[in-house]
C-alpha cells in the first residue's frame, strides 16, 4: 500500500513538473503521462519510500537555502578563478553522517555538491567523502549545518554524536 501511494504521489509530482516544462500545452498530456507513469514505477523500484515524509514548510525553507548558496558557490569559484593568488589547500574531508539511508543522505550529498568549494565524491553507507577547494576552511560547519536542514525537511532529527572530518590530501 506504502508504494502504491509514494508511485500516487511521485505521478503527481511528475505531471505537474510537465506541465509546467510545456506551459501548460494539453496536446502532449497522453505522452507525459505514460512517461510520469513510468517514471513514478521505476522511481518507486529503485528508490523505494521511506519512513520519512517531506514537510512542505521546511523544504520550501530549504530550497531558498539552497538558491543562495548555490550563487554564493558560484560567485566564491568566478573569484578564486580570477583571483590565482588566493591561497587554497585543495584536499578530502570525510564525514560520517547523522542521516538515515535514502532520500536524506542522497539530498545531503548533492546539495553539498552546490556548495561553496565542495563536490561530493563518494557516497557509502553512512560515509561522505568530500573534495575541498580549501581544507582550512570550516567545512565541517557547513556540512552540519546543511545535515540538520535536510534532517528537518524530512522530520528527522540528525544524532547529536556528530563525529569529527579526517583530513586526507
Amino acid at each position: 500500500m506504502r508504494k502504491a501511494t509514494a508511485m500516487s504521489r511521485r505521478m503527481l509530482l511528475l505531471l505537474v513538473v510537465w506541465w509546467i516544462l510545456t506551459e501548460g500545452d494539453l496536446s502532449g498530456t497522453g505522452f507525459g503521462l505514460v512517461i510520469a507513469a513510468l517514471a513514478s514505477f521505476i522511481s518507486v523500484y529503485l528508490f523505494p519510500p521511506g519512513t520519512g515524509q517531506i514537510r512542505v514548510v521546511p523544504f520550501i525553507i530549504f530550497v531558498v537555502f539552497f538558491l543562495a548558496r548555490s550563487v554564493t558557490a558560484g560567485l566564491d569559484v568566478s573569484r578564486r578563478l580570477l583571483s590565482p593568488s588566493l591561497p587554497t589547500s585543495p584536499g578530502y574531508l570525510t564525514f560520517n553522517l547523522n542521516l538515515p539511508e535514502g532520500g536524506p543522505r542522497w539530498l545531503l550529498a548533492n546539495t553539498l555538491s552546490l556548495m561553496p568549494g565542495t563536490l561530493s565524491v563518494n557516497l557509502e553507507g553512512a560515509r561522505l567523502d568530500l573534495h575541498c577547494l580549501d581544507t582550512r576552511d570550516p567545512v565541517e560547519d557547513d556540512v552540519r549545518a546543511v545535515e540538520r536542514k535536510v534532517a528537518r525537511v524530512f522530520g528527522l532529527s540528525p544524532d547529536r554524536s556528530e563525529q569529527r572530518a579526517r583530513t586526507s590530501e
